[in-house]
């Protein structure tokens, strides 16, 4: 089962984290005045990334716990190599060995519904130009690399469900596998088997609470009802669910994401994820900016959200778009990489421009361009 832990419960579970943490510091450098010296670098580091009060919830699932949709259970083997790299960047080492955080690759062309916003619009196609035996090489190459949370988008992957299931075998082993999704034909049999093949967990696409409004945004009938249904089923078969809004300027207001924080609760969701608007082919109008206003108001909700003392259920949020501000990016190729649907490699799904391709090229090449030219809106976030 999955469910929200919150209050003395996820304050033990904190403790137990940090100490396992320390663990991990200890068994590479032994020296405890060393350990403690990184512990405090760490705490640090974390203060300046977030800015926010300590983990106040978390997400239990089996007998692992989330409380990023971003970061790997604890504990697990891809946790454990998701700080050992975040030791790395603590200590000062440099190069393109660091691993990443997460991996974004996409493994369809193909889809069934026409997203106002979606960024791979001009990649859509009706064939598929990656085979499953290419897949698993870019799989492996950024394994290689180094990489511990990987997300599988498209196009949508659900279009390929039995290659699906082969690649997050393939990547699980040491990773934890996350797919992007808007959940149209996500039933129960399908999150059963995904679970089956070891899926961690599922981003999937709502835009809005209200269903015409979200149908009219990703251009079919039936996309909310596959929104809810996608939720249900992977709750059911105890794959993390994360609602991943992708805001417009008439959606922001506070009385509009208060009642998607409520369905998002009704439904069972772990995970809210508010992404900004970002332009592309053909979402470039008014509906993609954002006011001073309304940057603040998505602000205070995700701030709010941070708060310990919510209602019970109420699901954990994320914000790329608040750190950004204050901190840079931290993609292009510093903690992740997009990998589009003809194998192109960019600095995330939103800043379009190759810099490599992940099947002809070298997966390090193509980071070296990227960590160069960085973000095409803010400045690169480092820590290494």
């Amino acid at each position: 089962m999955i469910r929200i832990i919150s209050g003395y419960k996820a304050i033990v579970i904190r403790f137990w984290l940090h100490f396992n943490i320390a663990l991990i510091v200890f068994s590479s450098y032994k020296n405890p005045f060393i350990v403690l010296r990184i512990l405090s670098a760490i705490k640090a580091k974390r203060k300046k990334l977030l800015g926010l009060q300590p983990i106040s919830r978390f997400i239990r699932s089996g007998r692992r716990y989330f409380f990023s949709d971003n970061i790997p259970g604890w504990p697990s083997r891809a946790f454990r190599g998701y700080f050992q790299a975040e030791l790395i960047r603590t200590t000062g080492t440099n190069g393109s060995e660091v691993p990443f955080s997460t991996v974004f690759i996409s493994v369809s062309s193909r889809c069934p519904l026409r997203c106002l916003h979606c960024y791979e619009w001009e990649n859509l196609s009706n064939r598929e130009t990656l085979s499953i035996d290419t897949l698993r090489d870019i799989i492996r190459k950024v394994k290689e690399y180094g990489a511990f949370h990987i997300q599988f988008s498209g196009g949508e992957p659900l279009m390929r469900m039995d290659d699906l299931q082969i690649l997050i075998r393939y990547a699980g082993d040491g990773a934890d596998v996350w797919i992007n999704t808007s959940g149209f034909g996500l039933t129960d049999e399908k999150a059963l088997l995904l679970k089956k093949a070891g899926l961690t967990g599922a981003e999937i696409s709502l835009d809005h609470w209200d269903e015409a409004e979200h149908n009219r945004f990703r251009g079919n009938t039936q996309a909310f009802y596959w929104a809810g249904e996608a939720v249900k089923n992977c709750n059911e078969a105890g794959i993390v669910t994360c609602l991943s809004l992708c805001t417009t300027n008439s959606f922001v207001a506070r009385d509009n994401l208060d009642k998607y924080a409520n369905l998002a609760m009704r439904w069972g969701v772990s995970f809210i994820r508010v992404l900004e608007p970002r332009k592309t082919a053909r979402f470039n109008g008014p509906e993609t900016e954002l006011s001073g206003e309304q940057i603040k108001i998505l602000e205070e909700f995700f701030v709010n959200a941070s708060s310990p003392g919510l209602a019970p259920g109420y699901p954990i949020v994320s914000y790329p778009g608040y750190h950004q501000r204050r901190i840079g990016c931290m993609g292009a190729g510093n903690r992740y990489i997009y990998i589009d649907p003809e194998g192109n490699i960019h600095a995330c799904p939103f800043c379009r421009g190759a810099d490599g391709n992940a099947v002809t090229g070298k997966i390090e090449d193509a980071v070296a361009v990227l960590k160069t030219r960085g973000c095409h809106e803010y400045p690169t976030f480092r820590t290494e």
